[in-house]
């Protein structure tokens, strides 16, 4: 359920992640017990979903090599993931060497022919599911002194314009204690050989306009509807637990001696109180704790993002929208731009909030409040004007 779950939760993040799903395992008619079928995120993952073909990936992890462990690529080659690390170890807190991995300059503008190295939304997403699982062992093993990293994948096209794409991959090790910290930082990643995406986002956090980003991700993810609030996450799991309640049985009647335990392991004394914990006190509680590691990073920002009078969706032309905040200025626009551009100031296509904002045609609102030289969160909502018939 663990390792199946954190991978749902990385799709259900809009993310790519691998799919799985359980069944019962006959070998030549005996039963074998409950298996995980799960796609690998390999090249061929990335021409199916991403498409292109197999020799244009490359796909990192952290494998085993001459009997040690070493960061290798199953498909492709290392050197982008280098260029990555080397730009990363330079230091990304200017705009010209953040935005360079994207591919940008300075001003975020495209580069007629730069190199994207980074998804930022995909690394800050996949890095949300590792806290949120309070991940022990990946992409940061604590089990090797936070000195080292383990189970990750990243991908990339070396012929599209993505960057590296990361996998929430073997997630045994998580949903444990409530109050788990894995924000780090963490060494691990300092030297080539143990580079991970964990340290890619250590990095990535000396620049303003990534730290930005990680803040408007968070109140998407950890506020309202949010995939990582309780309600959505505990939804979530329980209908996986429903799925393979029936099956644990057979499972532990297969394999429930084989822990070592005296006396068996059985799905009503250990797996649904083992369930019933995670879905009641430790999903409840999780996001305002993950909420509170990520403030005290300074990743949240102090300003309360505006409120708007009605959700999200279809509504009657002449209606009126408010936004309220509790503090500062609100700046808007209803193309889908920034109201904040990059560097700080207000943009130019943004207006400031006075008074309702009459429906008249769809709209992609954007907002957010500004108070002193720092801004909220960014609010995104779209609307789509009824038309009468």
């Amino acid at each position: 359920m663990r390792d199946q779950f954190n991978r749902d939760l990385q799709a259900a993040l809009g993310q790519p992640s691998a799919r799985g799903e359980y069944c019962h395992l006959y070998i030549n008619g005996h039963y074998w017990g409950l298996f995980d079928t799960c796609e690998r995120p390999e090249a061929s993952y990335g021409a199916t979903y991403f498409g292109g073909k197999k020799s244009n990936f490359d796909v990192i992890k952290r494998g085993d090599r001459g009997g040690g462990l070493a960061i290798m690529a199953t498909d492709g080659d290392l050197d982008a993931w280098r260029r990555l690390w080397e730009q990363a170890k330079g230091g990304l807190a200017s705009d010209e060497a953040y935005q360079g991995l994207l591919g940008r300059n300075a001003d975020g503008t495209l580069k007629d022919s730069g190199e994207v190295l980074l998804d930022p939304e995909n690394l800050i997403d996949y890095m949300f599911v590792i806290f949120y699982g309070g991940n022990l062992d990946a992409p940061i093993s604590e089990f090797m002194g936070n000195r080292a990293p383990n189970n990750w994948y990243g991908i990339r096209n070396r012929k599209g314009n993505q960057g590296f794409r990361f996998f929430v991959w073997d997630a045994e090790h998580t949903l444990l204690d409530v109050n788990e910290d894995r924000t780090g930082p963490f060494p691990a990643g300092d030297d080539f050989g143990t580079s991970n995406p964990q340290w890619i986002w250590q990095q990535c956090l000396e620049n303003t306009e990534f730290r930005m980003l990680v803040g408007d991700l968070a109140y998407q993810r950890f506020y309202k509807n949010g995939a990582l609030t309780a309600r959505s996450v505990r939804k979530r799991f329980l209908e996986r637990a429903k799925q393979i309640e029936s099956a644990v049985v057979c499972e532990s009647a297969r394999w429930g001696d084989s822990s070592g335990r005296s006396g068996s392991m059985n799905r009503d004394d250990h797996w649904r109180p083992e369930m019933q914990r995670i879905a009641d006190e430790y999903i409840p509680r999780r996001s305002d704790v993950v909420l509170g590691q990520l403030f005290r990073q300074g990743l949240i920002p102090d300003i309360d993002p505006p409120v708007l009078s009605r959700d999200a969706g279809e509504v009657k032309a002449g209606s009126l929208l408010s936004l309220e905040a509790p503090s500062g200025k609100i700046y808007y626009t209803t193309d889908g731009s920034d109201p904040r551009q990059l560097g700080g100031e207000v943009a130019r296509r943004a207006s400031e909030y006075r008074e309702p904002i009459r429906f008249q045609q769809d709209l992609e609102l954007r907002a957010r409040a500004w108070l002193d030289g720092e801004w909220s969160a960014l609010v995104r909502s779209s609307f789509t004007v009824k038309t009468a018939l």
